[in-house]
């Protein structure tokens, strides 16, 4: 008949093993859902230095040799890696929706230009010009 220090022993050990087996996964962060709520420092520096890397030295490069294809294709390829850091570093997503703020504004900002200018021509001209 075991003893009760061993039962104890091979209870606690037991619990042990399901604690490794279970919630030491969920622990690490290893799901895909860790990356996109921006656990993944790691993931936004490479992220980061491809970017500069393709700004700085592939897309001169390009405009220097005057091939048109590849400066789009590259500037593609930095558009596709931005997007994806914003989606993944909530810092990076921040400055994007900055940014999509202010194209809206200045898109805005240029309609009423526009209708203004259109108003303007139609009062000088005396109503002739539509």
């Amino acid at each position: 008949m075991p003893s009760r220090a061993s039962i104890r022993a091979s209870r606690l050990g037991l619990l042990l093993c399901l604690v490794v087996v279970f919630i030491a996964p969920a622990a690490l962060g290893s799901s895909p859902e860790a990356g996109r709520r921006g656990l993944y420092r790691g993931e936004c520096r490479r992220l980061t230095k491809q970017i500069d890397h393709y700004q700085n030295t592939v897309l001169p490069m390009a405009a220097a040799r005057g091939n048109r294809g590849w400066e789009r294709a590259t500037e593609a390829q930095i558009a596709r890696l931005w997007h994806r850091r914003a989606d993944l570093c909530p810092k990076y997503g921040a400055e994007r929706t900055m940014l999509a703020r202010a194209a809206e504004q200045a898109r805005r900002f240029n309609e009423f230009l526009a209708m203004a200018g259109r108003a303007a021509i139609t009062f000088f001209s005396g109503g002739a010009v539509p």
